[in-house]
């Protein structure tokens, strides 16, 4: 009988340690790719931020198609060959582009580079606001600010080689794939919202860790960037229209515009 009460209290024993291992084997684990656990931790965040200026330097991005071909036909840069206007590379110099240029109908094109940087951008930005206590975390705060000022160079590169373009102010989803073209209107104010946040976070350079060389964003080159948008907000425009005029939205009125440029270069 005893045996048998052993026996019993054993195949209990061994069912409760069963059960036990078996919650704890089922416990979610976290995966360093996880967004709340990469956009807590400054050093796991400073990846993302790469992450974004590594496409600046792609083959056919800044380093390869924009920054060689865009604004080099002027009284002061010229494409070094005349004669051969009508080739792929000579027609980005003279804007006059088409739908089968060889140079920009591909999947690492300039227009692709850029956007994949802005969707980098808008997935930090997100895990960062979402994860990271920026309030409280100087390091945070500054890449939530290096991240909303690199995501505006990006757009204000964008709209000055295409004008009205595609607003992506949050991660791709299902249903926003295909976007239309968005007023630029609506893309300056929104440039010009975050770069005043943007200010807020970063540090004036050498008073951080993070800015003591130019390599990084800091307090100054954010109020610059503002600066130099809310000129171009203020100023006249290729629309989609046809005609050349300045923006009709009460909110990027030039004498607000420039006041903006007034105060920013004042500060720094």
């Amino acid at each position: 009988m005893k045996k048998l009460l052993y026996s019993i209290l054993a195949g209990f024993s061994l069912l409760v340690v069963l059960s036990a291992c078996e919650d704890t084997l089922d416990a979610p684990t976290k995966s360093a790719l996880d967004e709340s656990v990469i956009f807590s931790s400054p050093s796991l965040a400073e990846g993302a931020v790469a992450g974004i200026i590594h496409s600046f330097g792609e083959t056919n991005s800044y380093r390869g198609r924009f920054l060689v071909y865009y604004g080099v036909n002027t009284d002061c840069e010229v494409r070094n060959s005349l004669r051969d206007f009508n080739t792929d590379g000579a027609r980005l110099v003279n804007y006059n582009t088409n739908v089968g240029n060889g140079q920009m109908n591909s999947a690492n094109n300039a227009w692709a580079m850029f956007y994949q940087g802005i969707e980098r951008a808008n997935m930090a930005i997100r895990g960062l606001r979402t994860y990271g206590d920026v309030g409280n975390n100087p390091q945070l705060a500054q890449l939530l600010g290096e991240v909303l000022t690199l995501r505006a160079v990006v757009y204000s590169d964008l709209m000055k080689a295409w004008g009205d373009v595609p607003a992506r102010f949050e991660p791709v989803n299902t249903e926003t794939v295909y976007l239309a073209r968005e007023d630029r209107d609506i893309i300056y104010m929104q440039l010009l919202d975050d770069l005043e946040e943007a200010a807020e976070l970063v540090a004036w350079p050498k008073a951080s860790s993070m800015t003591q060389s130019t390599e990084r964003v800091n307090k100054a080159f954010v109020k610059g960037l503002r600066a130099r948008i809310a000129l171009s907000a203020a100023g006249y425009g290729l629309r989609q229209d046809g005609t050349i005029r300045r923006s009709s939205h009460p909110e990027l009125e030039p004498a607000k515009m420039y006041a903006i440029v007034k105060k920013e270069c004042l500060d720094v």
